[in-house]
């Protein structure tokens, strides 16, 4: 391995804050299959299998972490954020945040036409590089080091609130509590026709009242309903 490698390996493991007992775990993980088979005189392996083990290691590992997190969400919400999370996109710009493109190996005519910065190429690099880490660790420390590096995701609350049905979530728990609806009224609208903000507000039971805003009407009442949901909760440990 070239010094220039073992650097960018080096520094990448710092980023992962993770080191490798098995530094050749990473190194394959890292290895694209254009590379080995441009030089099969080298007798190196590809990331695929790695990557096909880290696709499954990183599902199960935000399952459980969205388990944890939102006691309250039903499967198929659960199951909508994990497809959201585990995305080739959202993959693909934490490979590049990790500098994993600069570590790739890759035959000349992958580097040539921007193998580097291909969603697809950084999404199964990191898919393989996190198979590397649980191989060369264990499924807990696997566990927390997604956890660390997914954490701005995991806590998205845009992206919870685009799977999470809050006004049904909030109707249910009012009928439940109080055996009433919640109560919407629409308080201003304000802004030209072509680019209004309306603001909403919600009384639940005897005396929550929970505003939201939104550029319509309906999205004023998803906010000002997850603001209501989210504060019943954090009140009564609901």
């Amino acid at each position: 391995m070239g010094n220039d490698r073992l650097k960018r390996l080096t520094a990448l493991q710092e980023k992962l804050h993770y080191a490798f007992r098995n530094p050749d775990l990473l190194s394959t993980a890292l290895t694209h299959r254009s590379h080995v088979n441009e030089n099969p005189q080298l007798g190196a392996s590809d990331n695929e299998r790695l990557e096909f083990l880290g696709d499954a290691v990183l599902g199960l590992c935000v399952s459980d972490l969205l388990m944890k997190k939102h006691a309250d969400f039903d499967e198929g919400t659960l199951s909508k954020i994990r497809s959201l999370l585990v995305n080739e996109k959202p993959l693909a710009d934490l490979a590049a945040k990790l500098g994993l493109g600069d570590c790739l190996l890759l035959g000349r005519g992958e580097d040539h036409s921007g193998g580097r910065t291909k969603e697809s190429l950084l999404a199964n690099a990191l898919e393989a590089v996190i198979a590397a880490i649980y191989l060369d660790s264990s499924f807990s420390k696997t566990r927390t080091i997604i956890k660390k590096l997914m954490g701005p995701l995991l806590n998205d609350e845009a992206l919870n609130a685009q799977c999470f049905d809050y006004k049904t979530a909030l109707q249910e728990l009012c009928q439940k509590k109080y055996k009433s609806a919640p109560l919407y009224a629409l308080l201003e609208s304000s802004g030209p026709d072509h680019d209004k903000t309306f603001e909403v507000e919600v009384t639940v039971g005897p005396g929550l009242r929970q505003i939201g805003h939104g550029k319509s009407k309906k999205d004023a009442q998803k906010q000002a309903a997850q603001n209501a949901w989210e504060s019943l909760h954090s009140e009564n440990g609901a």
